[in-house]
């Protein structure tokens, strides 16, 4: 009991001895550790967005064909990728007004993104040096996405679009030829004129009257050659017809469908930037607190070591 009474009075002992070294290393520590957290360290400030992405595509259910412009690009997977393609992040720092300051490999570095676990929601973070910043890149990123999609689907539709109508003018042209054919025949024919064929062509509506075999038997002395002739052409109006009609439908589909769509109803901003208030890091109390002890530590360390040279050298 003695010894032990012995050794903890010589402890406190050189620790008192020591203290100036131990308050010296603390003190050290401490102002290293003020100065690194305000001044050499550059605080990085941090803005989140929780953004759902759901395409509406329900699975077991029979698609539209107009779903096939979004259903696979409006997925929580693919907006990920995108929010991290470097043009998409581009074009965010153009929407935010912030080029020449920011490089769009600079903020990729700094952008977080993840999907929520068996949910459609995609957690979107960014890091600055600047507050006011952070919110405004995240802000235009979130909306370039959005314009980057709302761009492709566009696309695909014009294309089709495009192919549709040229096919419409193709079956127009057919038909008004294979009309004026039919009308030429049926006058070579003689037949009388409330019999022929009177089309009105339009991008609504389409009349087309039906000639009955026997009731042309009846009124007009045709051979069976010029009726097998006469029918063939009507027939073929009708396809034409019927082809013209369904290219006419495709055309006013896509038209309202580029008309109605809207990215809202598809992407929604759960959770919206808001400027940080406080910076992420550095954070002065706890790396102070963590300098203070550590140089108690090293101080105290060095008060033992000094002692032990000091009673070594005897």
């Amino acid at each position: 009991m003695m010894d032990e009474t012995i050794s903890l009075r010589e402890l406190i002992e050189t620790i008192w001895r020591g203290k100036w070294i131990i308050a010296s290393t603390t003190i050290v520590a401490l102002m290293l550790s003020a100065l690194a957290s305000f001044v050499w360290i550059k605080p990085t400030y941090s803005a989140n967005a929780t953004v759902s992405v759901n395409n509406g595509i329900v699975p077991g259910k029979q698609f539209d064909e107009t779903d096939s412009y979004f259903n696979e690009i409006i997925t929580p997977s693919a907006y990920m990728e995108r929010v991290q393609s470097l043009s998409v992040i581009e074009e965010g720092i153009k929407n935010a007004h912030l080029q020449g300051k920011y490089m769009a490999e600079q903020v990729k570095g700094s952008l977080s993104v993840e999907n929520v676990p068996n949910t459609n929601l995609v957690r979107v973070t960014l890091k600055a040096a600047n507050p006011s910043d952070t919110k405004k890149l995240l802000d235009g990123i979130l909306n370039a996405v959005n314009q980057s999609i709302w761009k492709d689907i566009q696309t695909g539709v014009e294309k089709d679009l495009h192919h549709f109508m040229k096919l419409k003018q193709k079956e127009h042209v057919q038909l008004q030829q294979t009309i004026k054919r039919y009308r030429q025949e049926a006058a070579s024919l003689k037949l009388p004129p409330s019999l022929l064929l009177d089309a009105v062509i339009s991008y609504n509506n389409q009349y087309i009257m039906t000639l009955d075999s026997d009731h042309l038997r009846n009124i007009s002395s045709l051979s069976e050659k010029e009726l097998i002739a006469l029918n063939e052409l009507s027939n073929q109006i009708k396809s034409l017809a019927d082809r013209y009609r369904q290219y006419v439908n495709k055309e006013q589909q896509l038209r309202d469908f580029i008309h109605t769509f809207s990215i809202g109803n598809k992407i929604l901003t759960i959770s919206a930037p808001v400027v940080p208030q406080a910076p992420d890091s550095p954070k002065p109390l706890l790396n102070m607190a963590i300098a203070f002890v550590a140089g108690a530590m090293i101080g105290t360390g060095m008060v033992f070591f000094r002692r032990y040279w000091e009673e070594s050298g005897r």
